[in-house]
């Protein structure tokens, strides 16, 4: 998994001091004194076995941002997640990483809107989300910032609203908007079991009326290896969201009430 350069727990990028800003600009709905977003990334099979039941136990809901080679055994099961309320995310067919060695329009159109097409198929008209595999943006070759640049202008030509990284302080509802396809996000437990990252972002986020994202990947009764959550940790987090000043709502809701999104074209 890509990461970006650590400081002082949490992971940063070149934007972060946008995003640390103390002035709340937008109320959160209820009253919140801050937001947070659930992310399940790549359509594995323990998401929809441990995960949405975990979710519907506390009523919240989620993202799950699908890769197509994982998840097209399992149409019945996702259609039934997509039912309960979540939002199901485009994470490109096959999620390759090795972006400065493709043909960028060539990558867009046969692991994005490929994949975008089919979700909409199998689940019906999907928010135009996406989350960049690995967290790379270095799609095709030049400097980083021309590679973002190239890969964005091709994501807003497709129709899509929105891109989320895999790292980053929680944002500011400027910053959000500001920054729709290159939105933070924090996976809290894919290099360790310990809550401390996952609380931290939570904590910042009702400190400082931010919006956090916390990313997942598999689940299951134990922590076997680097990307899993165990259960009781996974659960653990979504009950210290509960007991924050957190509105808990999908990417896509989040930018809608923020007005990040655009129209598609």
């Amino acid at each position: 998994m890509h990461r970006r350069a650590w400081l002082g727990g949490l992971a940063a990028s070149v934007s972060a001091p946008a995003a640390f800003g103390a002035a709340r600009t937008l109320a959160w709905p209820g009253g919140a004194r801050g937001a947070v977003s659930l992310s399940y990334d790549d359509g594995l099979s323990s998401q929809f076995q441990y995960g949405a039941p975990a979710l519907r136990a506390r009523q919240l809901k989620a993202s799950f941002f699908l890769t197509l080679d994982n998840m097209q055994d399992h149409v019945p099961e996702w259609r039934a997640v997509a039912a309960e309320g979540h939002e199901l995310g485009n994470h490109t067919v096959h999620h390759y990483c090795g972006l400065p060695q493709t043909h960028p329009e060539r990558f867009v159109r046969r692991e994005v809107l490929d994949a975008q097409t089919r979700l909409d198929a199998l689940f019906g008209p999907q928010p135009r989300i996406l989350a960049y595999p690995c967290g790379v943006t270095d799609l095709g070759p030049g400097p980083p910032n021309d590679q973002l640049h190239r890969y964005v202008g091709l994501l807003r030509e497709a129709g899509f609203v929105a891109a989320r990284t895999s790292d980053g302080p929680p944002m500011s509802p400027g910053y959000a908007r500001a920054h729709r396809f290159d939105l933070n996000a924090c996976a809290p437990t894919y290099e360790t079991a310990d809550l401390s990252e996952a609380l931290a972002h939570l904590d910042m986020a009702v400190a400082r009326g931010r919006w956090a994202n916390l990313v997942f990947h598999g689940l299951g009764p134990a922590r076997v290896e680097n990307g899993d959550t165990a259960n009781a940790v996974h659960e653990a987090i979504l009950d210290a969201i509960l007991k924050r000043s957190l509105w808990c709502a999908p990417v896509g809701q989040v930018l809608a009430h923020l007005g990040g999104t655009e129209p598609a074209g």
